[in-house]
């Protein structure tokens, strides 16, 4: 079978092994690339999924374009940026000395409840007041969503519009559609949403 955009589908031992670990798992779409060249596929490739944990690298791919322009400090303080949350309890005052950086790092110690948290991570939350920022990893749903906030909030963008203008069009995706992408609300967690892109196995 030949791929339509290189002309070649390479296969063999070790693309058949992948390409059967992505069937046993339940995988909805694969594609396998090297050196530009797609030597394997699987599924509807063209067709957005809902991203889950990779929304947050692609808000981080964003901020470095405008951090590089002067247009965000990744050392500006939650304090500074007038961030907080109204929902009961709000932050504290040492939670608001967390940073962008550290809501990026997942060390802002911003352990308020979230949007988009499932249980696990409900569970494994530590206790508000346990730790300092910067000090503790934890894969905190509020920080990475706040971090979405505060992009919009600084640069006056929609996240999926920029992305769309500055990483996808620019790089050549296929398929990304800014419309397909939505903001998840949880009201009665957060004020900050979780943002959630839907993107396509070959994009």
């Amino acid at each position: 079978m030949h791929h339509p955009r290189t002309g070649r589908l390479v296969r063999g031992e070790p693309v058949d092994a992948a390409g059967a670990y992505a069937d046993s798992v339940g995988y909805a779409a694969v594609v396998l690339v090297h050196g530009g060249d797609v030597f394997y596929e699987s599924g509807n490739v063209t067709k957005p999924y809902k991203l889950h944990s990779v929304r947050k690298p692609m808000l981080s791919a964003l901020y470095g374009i405008h951090v590089a322009r002067g247009e965000i400090g990744l050392d500006a303080t939650l304090a500074e940026l007038g961030v907080d949350d109204s929902v009961p309890p709000g932050l504290t005052e040492a939670e608001k000395t967390a940073t962008v950086r550290t809501l990026l790092q997942g060390r802002s110690a911003v352990y308020h409840r979230a949007a988009a948290e499932d249980q696990s991570m409900r569970d494994s939350r530590p206790e508000r007041g346990s730790h300092e920022p910067g000090e503790f990893f934890y894969y905190n749903n509020w920080g990475f969503n706040a971090a979405g906030t505060i992009f919009r909030q600084e640069t006056g963008l929609d996240i999926f519009e920029a992305f769309a203008e500055e990483i996808a069009e620019p790089v050549g995706m296929e398929d990304f559609d800014p419309d397909a992408c939505f903001y998840h609300f949880q009201r009665n967690y957060s004020d900050h949403p979780a943002y959630h892109f839907r993107m396509s196995a070959r994009d």
